[in-house]
């Protein structure tokens, strides 16, 4: 098993499959329409107005990572912006999550980099706080612990537990394979009402 087999399923199948996959708040939203992506979690988190983690995370981060970042949910700043989301393509990085706004976002978009976030504001921010990384985290309600698996889609980020990721995997593939078998009924010509057994 590896992350980038998560890959193939979209997050809605990944909840369907277990209950310790769980979905980040629905405001946490993707920069790029259309692209999925799935990677262990490089964690951070900063104070308001800092930045000074994120640098460091990526710094550390390998090959098929996601930064992803507990800026406490504001909306007052831009701690991460072109210049970093550059870095993180340079280590091989593969998206980031932020429960918090970014910046340069029309330049991350052009770099093919995929961001979720809460928004977006120009704000600078400083270096001051060294802040916390590689420890467990909290974006949009949800605890992310180092190395969890991370997968995003325009239906939003959900996270599964890496002690629980091949389980997950495994009951994730039964999932998509039974609603393959309900479509090809309902191009049979059945209805869902009678592939669920639902009174009329």
């Amino acid at each position: 098993m590896t992350p980038t087999d998560f890959a193939a399923f979209p997050t809605g199948n990944l909840c369907n499959a277990d209950p310790r996959v769980r979905a980040l708040a629905p405001a946490i939203k993707p920069l790029i329409p259309g692209k999925r992506i799935a990677g262990r979690a490089r964690t951070a988190r900063i104070s308001p107005g800092q930045n000074g983690a994120i640098h460091r995370a990526v710094h550390h981060a390998v090959a098929g990572d996601i930064l992803v970042v507990d800026g406490g949910g504001s909306k007052r700043f831009g701690p991460f912006g072109d210049l970093l989301a550059d870095g993180c393509l340079a280590k091989g990085m593969v998206g980031a999550v932020f429960d918090c706004t970014i910046r340069d976002s029309a330049d991350i978009k052009a770099l093919g980099f995929q961001v979720f976030c809460r928004g977006f504001h120009p704000e600078a921010t400083a270096k001051t706080d060294r802040g916390e990384t590689d420890a467990p985290v909290v974006l949009g309600g949800v605890q992310v612990h180092p190395s969890d698996i991370v997968v995003g889609d325009d239906d939003g980020v959900v996270v599964i537990p890496i002690e629980a990721a091949p389980e997950v995997l495994t009951k994730v593939a039964a999932v998509a394979a039974r609603e393959e078998s309900i479509r090809a009924r309902i191009h049979a010509g059945e209805t869902t009402l009678d592939i669920f057994e639902l009174d009329p």
